[in-house]
Formats: C-alpha cells, sequence, structure tokens
C-alpha cells in the first residue's frame, strides 16, 4: 500500500482506516516505516509542526473506592501516596499561573474518586471561573461520573470538557477492575455527548489487551466522536495489582500512536502518563505525530522536567501553541 497516498485520502475526507487496517498498523513488519511516515505526512497536512502543552493537577487525592489495578489511588492500592481533600482555590489558580507560564493552553484537574459532590463542584467553582476569565486557559475536569446538573454547572464556570477513560477494552475490563463496569464508562461518555460537553477520552496501553481488543477499543472511542484522545502506557507502580507488569516496547508503544493518528486524523491526540519511560528512545517520534502532549508530572508520578519537554519541542522544529488572551 501506498501510505502517503492513504494519509492524503484521509487529509482530503474521502477515506478512513478500517479495523483490519488499524490492526495491520499494531502487527506491521517490513513496511512499518512507510507507515509511520504516512502518519508523520498525515499530521502535518492537517496541524502542521504545532503542539498543545496540557498540564494535571490532582486536586484531590487518594482514598478512592474503586479497584483499578493500575492506579495507587485506590484504597485497596499498597502504594504510597499522598492523601488529601479538595485543595484550596487559591492554590488550584497558583497552579494555573504556573502552567500559563509555562505555555500550557490546557489546564487539567483531577479529582480521586467515584464521583465529585456538588458542593466540592461550587466550592472549585470561583477559581474555575477566575481561570478562565483572567488566563483564558481551557479547562478539562476528571471528576469520575458526573450527572447533567453537574455537567452544567461546570460548562456554566466554563469548564470545555470533560475526560473520562475507556482505560482497556471490553474483554479486558474485568481484569482490571470490578467496582464499575466498561458499559458504565461508554453510558458515561455517551451521557456526556447527550449534554453536549467535548469529551477528553483515552486509554491506557499495556494491561494485558491484545491487538484486536486494543482495535475494538479504539474504535468504540471513535463511535463518541471524542475532541481529544490521550494515550496512556502503564506504569506498574509498586503496591497496586499491576505492578511489575512490563510487556510495552518502544516500538509497541509507537505503533499504538501512528495507529490512533490514522484512525483520528482531526482529533487532538496526547501521549500522556508513561511516554517517559516506554516510548524512550522513540519519544522524539511520538511527539511528530501527536497534537498535544502533558507537561511535568501526573496524578501521583514524575514526568520529565517541563524545562526537557521545552527543549525537545524546540529541536525538532515543532511550535508551541499558545492561547491569546483577551482583556
Amino acid at each position: 500500500m501506498d501510505y502517503l497516498k492513504l494519509a492524503q485520502e484521509i487529509i482530503d475526507g474521502t477515506r478512513e482506516i478500517t479495523p483490519d487496517e488499524a490492526l495491520y498498523i499494531l502487527e506491521s513488519t517490513d513496511d512499518w516505516w512507510a507507515i509511520y511516515a504516512g502518519a508523520v505526512a498525515l499530521k502535518n497536512g492537517i496541524s502542521a509542526n504545532e503542539v498543545r502543552l496540557n498540564t494535571l493537577l490532582n486536586a484531590k487525592s487518594g482514598l478512592c473506592a474503586e479497584d483499578c489495578g493500575y492506579c495507587a489511588q485506590s484504597k485497596y492500592s499498597e502504594a504510597e501516596v499522598e492523601t488529601y481533600g479538595l485543595i484550596p482555590n487559591d492554590e488550584i489558580i497558583k497552579k494555573a499561573l504556573i502552567a500559563k507560564k509555562n505555555h500550557a493552553s490546557t489546564f487539567c484537574i483531577a479529582m480521586s474518586g467515584t464521583r465529585a459532590t456538588m458542593r466540592e463542584l461550587k466550592v472549585m467553582g470561583a477559581a474555575l471561573r477566575t481561570i478562565k476569565e483572567d488566563l483564558n486557559l481551557e479547562l478539562c475536569v476528571s471528576m469520575g461520573l458526573l450527572d447533567s446538573e453537574q455537567i452544567d454547572y461546570l460548562k456554566s464556570v466554563g469548564v470545555d470538557r470533560v475526560n473520562h477513560n475507556l482505560n482497556t477494552p471490553r474483554d479486558n475490563y474485568d481484569n482490571i477492575t470490578t467496582t464499575h463496569s466498561y458499559q458504565d464508562r461508554i453510558d458515561t461518555l455517551d451521557r456526556l455527548n447527550e449534554d453536549d460537553v467535548n469529551i477528553c477520552s483515552g486509554f491506557i496501553c499495556g494491561m494485558g489487551e491484545t491487538d484486536e481488543q486494543l482495535v475494538e477499543m479504539a474504535f468504540d472511542l471513535k463511535e463518541k466522536n471524542p475532541y481529544s484522545v490521550p494515550m496512556n502506557f502503564l506504569l506498574p507502580i509498586d503496591g497496586t495489582k499491576l505492578e511489575g507488569r512490563h510487556e510495552l516496547t518502544p516500538l509497541r508503544c509507537l505503533k499504538v500512536v501512528t495507529m490512533i493518528r490514522y484512525l483520528f486524523p482531526r482529533t487532538e491526540i496526547r501521549i500522556s502518563a508513561g511516554r517517559e519511560y516506554h516510548l524512550a528512545e522513540m519519544q522524539n517520534l511520538g511527539m511528530l505525530l501527536v497534537d498535544s502532549i502533558f507537561l511535568g508530572n501526573y496524578l501521583t508520578e514524575k514526568g520529565d522536567p517541563v524545562e526537557k519537554d521545552i527543549e525537545a519541542i524546540h529541536k525538532h522544529g515543532l511550535k508551541i501553541y499558545e492561547a491569546v488572551t483577551v482583556k
């Protein structure tokens, strides 16, 4: 297959890849670098050399009742993590100011737990309004299950999108968590669509999923029309159910990023947690395919220093997207 031609057809909107083609990308060998080159051409043809920076704040940490095997914040985890309730608004605003200074255009706020309370959302609302009005940052929140009243409130204070990841394929879900189901997450994405809020939804690679399962999940996700797709790579944290699991290679991770690029040509795709560890020497190749990266630390794990990521972006001739503040 001529992958440069395929990329152009996708750019022109006359072609989409099929599940069989997506699976072939993951399993490719002899023509792998031609496939990668097509993905670079695809990225360049739609958003050129621009990359967005996201930063993530863990605004409420630990003591979560869910039993997700990858998460250090689960009450079933024996990992050593800091636990605290919702942090004060001035601290949230301070973190947003740092994000703005580091050229981030999206500020992401996560809270541990199955769902946030309406009281917590209203306490945080003043900070969200300030960040939106004074810093002109896009706001994405990850707060578990949300009802329509909560979604409407978040929209009213300036939230641009809600993160709710599928995490792992349907047929692998019971191996990772039992306190909620894959269908629960699909239903939540449907609710977000019904309430007309942009979706940020992705997954975690390296938790025992097969290539076929990963493709099936990716196509499930495509049906939900997400605004952004974060790709995470399992960090097997000591004390969690999945500690010691190491099944990823840099090439495997790069093939996953490539497949997602072909499948989501006009969606903001992002390499997120675990990129530094698992993509390793191929991380820069991955950066050429995506629209955004997380800058700095994740929920409970450290990322690369901000300065290192900024330097890498400039070395590769990439341009950081920065929103113009309108006062």
